[in-house]
């Protein structure tokens, strides 16, 4: 396997070099003749043909016919992730971040492009590695009304959105919701644990699921109201509310450690309700310039219930708070060759956590954020290029424990065209990365009858030094990429493990040396038979290096994958595989499991229907596999899902129109906190 794997990844490097001959470009009105990839100085953009647009129901039909570079769009669960864990998919739509039910709502056929951003500037914060905003138009008047239905007939999975819109002048006023449940009972997990004892002696035990039930209930409301006029100002005000429940989630699990044979028990509920109000405003001030500002406040509140009884009962419940305001303002001026722009960011929050029972902690934590930043864009000649510093000021403080942080961002991107359509790119970027706000806390939580999980107040934010090389081909029928990264994050947060006395093992996470990692990786796509057949390819090597205070651990990996899309009048057909995600970080080596998908939908008048398939022919897929190497403790864990395997979801999508005309919608900012701090 390995070693087809290798032959693929040089096929895959040597592909850019095929040579085509070069195709005037045309521009037309209405219809763009260009190629459907355009290279830009902070990644591409991307131009989707009517073919695709026609066969796609929804935001996420659409992005998963793209072939987007390191990106897994998963149709059925409704899910974007990277292939790399490089970071977060930041998903905008018109510029402002989009939910779900943003992208289950979108009509495809009003989508102008997609930006791909895989270079993100300082304005995005930390911890996004990819932002695709997408572009869309709507209508002066008129109305939409649709509905986006799906559900798995192979297992308890379905996800129901209906929507409705009414445009009228420079007014539009939007309702969605959305309804989503899951009930899993084929996830299994199998782990087997060697603990070396203070005597020096081994305990060894395996613990394998029995019988497990995984649930969840969602709903999710929105509303709004949106005054628009494109030359000049755009006002929106959103109202939405999250409301989940798990009404009672378990597992059985059988204990062999080799004197015992017995079973024991896990199980939660939960349920958490959360309400956000957006606002959101744009104005035009002169022809080049522009002031956009947004406000977001948001509550949430939590109640949870865990108990286990390995080792002994061990139960605890939890009362949530949180409440944060989050405001943005950011000023623009486009001016030729280059534009300009300045921008803040404050966050402040308050996070109330209570747990009882077993566990009994309260943790009041209050945390502030200022963020400044400006960035510099434009070209000369041939040469495209970004420059940005960002810094923040953070604060925060728990009971007795006050933190003052000053963290500052340089990027600076620059972009060459060697050809017209071959470019070249360098990137380099210092930033912060600040743990979540859970780990931060004071709390301690059994895991098993060995193991718990400990916060660290006295974490600190690492720096992380980022270098980018990029060398992009586009041609009108071949897009393809080769990247090479080399990323060094020294003073991490790392993981660490530790023996009591009475032997019990503690994981928390504290500053360490460094987790570093190198890798070169391609993407290409090329169209057999332009708005018919198209055929995607990737593939990479990754090396990782882990830097602990008392130990050392480096791994080699391989990942490549592919798709395959059809276009056959009212049919489509889409294909996609790929070997997984495997990396390490810290002392855990993880691997996601290969996922394969094939895609069937047919359109008919205002109505789609679609047919998902995913891991076909496998009955047990194995969804995770991970390895703890500590020094104290050997763990190899193993999680399938019975669900997933041969699992077959069927979508039905409805749209009525009314209302012509188009014009643009250009939104800037939206934010969001979902953070709740618990552990």
């Amino acid at each position: 396997m390995k070693r087809i794997g290798l032959i693929l990844l040089v096929v895959i490097l040597v592909l850019p070099a095929v040579a085509q001959k070069q195709k005037e470009i045309q521009l037309d009105e209405v219809k763009v003749q260009a190629a459907k990839v355009v290279n830009k100085a902070d990644g591409k953009l991307f131009l989707p043909s009517d073919a695709q647009k026609q066969s796609s129901t929804n935001g996420y039909s659409l992005l998963g016919k793209l072939s987007l570079p390191d990106i897994r769009v998963d149709v059925v669960m409704h899910t974007i992730k990277t292939l790399n864990n490089k970071g977060e998919v930041q998903l905008r739509l018109n510029g402002a971040l989009a939910s779900k039910e943003d992208l289950l709502a979108l009509d495809p056929k009003c989508i102008r492009n997609i930006d791909f951003i895989d270079n993100p500037g300082v304005r995005y914060g930390e911890g996004i590695a990819y932002v695709i905003n997408i572009r869309t138009s709507r209508g002066n008047s008129g109305y939409t009304l649709g509905s986006e239905l799906t559900n798995s007939v192979t297992t308890w999975d379905g996800d129901h959105t209906v929507y409705a819109r009414l445009n009228h002048k420079n007014s539009e006023l939007g309702l969605v919701y959305d309804f989503s449940y899951w009930d899993f009972n084929g996830n299994r997990n199998k782990e087997y644990a060697d603990y070396l004892l203070n005597d020096g002696t081994h305990y060894k035990i395996s613990r394998e699921d029995q019988q497990t039930r995984n649930r969840k209930f969602c709903n999710n409301i929105e509303l709004k109201y949106n005054l628009a006029d494109s030359a000049s100002y755009v006002f929106q005000a959103t109202l939405s509310g999250d409301f989940s429940h798990d009404p009672s989630s378990f597992n059985n699990r059988r204990i062999i450690d080799g004197t015992r044979n017995y079973e024991v028990m896990a199980l939660d509920r939960g349920k958490s309700f959360s309400p956000v109000l957006d606002l959101y405003l744009y104005h035009q001030l002169a022809r080049h310039q522009s002031v956009t500002a947004n406000i977001t406040g948001t509550s949430i509140s939590t109640r949870k219930h865990d108990f286990n009884n390995e080792g002994s009962d061990y139960e605890y419940h939890i009362a949530g708070h949180t409440w944060s305001l989050m405001s943005e303002a950011v000023y623009e001026n486009r001016l030729k060759p280059f534009s300009l722009s300045f921008g803040l960011q404050h966050l402040v929050k308050y996070t109330r956590n209570v747990y009882s029972g077993d566990v009994e902690s309260v943790n009041y934590m209050h945390n502030s954020n200022l963020y400044l930043f400006g960035e510099l864009k434009g070209n000369i000649k041939s040469i495209g290029y970004v420059a940005g510093l960002g810094a923040s000021d953070a604060r925060y403080s728990q009971g007795t424990y006050h933190y003052h942080f000053w963290m500052f961002r340089p990027k600076a991107t620059l972009t060459y065209t060697i050809l017209k359509p071959l470019s070249l790119r360098y990137s380099l970027e210092v930033y912060q990365h600040t743990s979540l706000v859970a780990m931060i806390s004071d709390t301690k939580i059994r895991q098993n009858s060995m193991e718990w999980t400990v916060g660290n107040p006295n974490i600190e934010p690492n720096r992380v030094i980022k270098h980018q090389v990029m060398l992009a081909c586009t041609l009108p029928r071949l897009t393809s990429q080769l990247d090479m990264e080399y990323r060094v994050n020294t003073n991490c947060n790392m993981a660490s493990y530790t023996r009591t006395a009475d032997d019990q093992f503690y994981y928390t996470q504290k500053n360490q040396h460094s987790i570093d990692l190198f890798f070169i990786r391609n993407s290409s796509t090329y169209d057999i038979l332009p708005e018919k057949l198209s055929v995607s390819v990737n593939g990479g090597i990754f090396r990782f290096f882990n830097h602990g205070d008392n130990y050392r651990h480096y791994l080699t990996t391989y990942s490549y994958g592919g798709s395959i899309q059809a276009y056959l009048g009212k049919w489509t057909f889409t294909f996609n595989a790929d070997n997984g995600w495997k990396f390490m970080e810290g002392e855990t080596l993880d691997r996601q499991g290969s996922a394969t998908y094939l895609t069937c939908s047919y359109h008919l008048g205002n109505c789609d229907i679609s047919l998902y398939w995913q891991h076909p022919f496998e009955k047990d897929p194995e969804v995770n596999y991970s390895e703890l190497e500590n020094e104290n403790i050997r763990k190899k864990m193993t999680m399938r899902g019975s669900d997933y395997g041969n699992g077959l979801t069927i979508g039905f999508s409805w749209k009525l129109n009314r209302g012509h005309k188009y014009r643009d919608i250009q939104k800037k900012l939206k934010n969001s906190d979902t953070q709740t701090g618990i552990l």
